[in-house]
C-alpha cells in the first residue's frame, strides 16, 4: 500500500493548528492563530467576532475555570475545497493539571475553516460542538 506524504499546505495547516493548540493559556498568542475577521463559535454556541473578542474571551477563561488548563486535540481530517481554502475536522478537549471533570472539559468535535493568506494559513472560522450533543 502506497502512502502518500503531506502535501506543504496540509504540513502548514497542521503546523497551524498545533500552534494554535500551543498558545493556549496565552489569549494573544492562541488568537494569532485566527484572521482579524474571523468567526468563532463556542460549544454554548457563543459568537465571538472577530481577533479582539477572541482574546478577550479566552483572557475571561483563562483567569477563571480554565486556568492551568492546557488544549488537546488531534485533526481527524484536512478536506481541500480549493487550493486556497480547507475544512479542518479536529477532536479535542481541555485538560486540566488535577484530571477533574467538568461540564466544560467535554470532548469536543469541532471545525475550522482554514484559509491561505499571502503570509501562509490562517482559520477564519472555529465551530466547537460537545460530543453527545448537549
Amino acid at each position: 500500500m502506497t502512502t502518500l506524504a503531506p502535501s506543504d499546505d496540509e504540513t502548514r495547516i497542521r503546523a497551524l493548528y498545533q500552534r494554535m493548540l500551543d498558545g493556549w493559556q496565552d489569549a494573544d498568542a492562541y488568537a494569532e492563530c485566527f484572521a482579524p475577521d474571523a468567526e468563532y463559535i463556542i460549544a454554548n454556541g457563543m459568537l465571538e467576532r472577530g481577533r479582539q473578542e477572541i482574546i478577550d474571551g479566552h483572557r475571561l477563561i483563562f483567569s477563571a475555570w480554565a486556568r492551568n488548563s492546557r488544549l488537546e486535540g488531534r485533526i481527524d481530517r484536512i478536506r481541500f475545497l480549493t487550493p486556497t481554502v480547507a475544512i479542518v475536522t479536529a477532536y479535542g478537549h481541555i485538560a486540566f493539571p488535577d484530571h477533574r471533570s467538568s461540564e466544560e472539559n467535554e470532548r469536543t468535535i469541532y471545525t475550522l475553516t482554514a484559509q491561505k493568506a499571502e503570509d501562509g494559513w490562517i482559520f477564519v472560522a472555529y465551530q466547537n460542538t460537545p460530543i453527545g450533543g448537549h
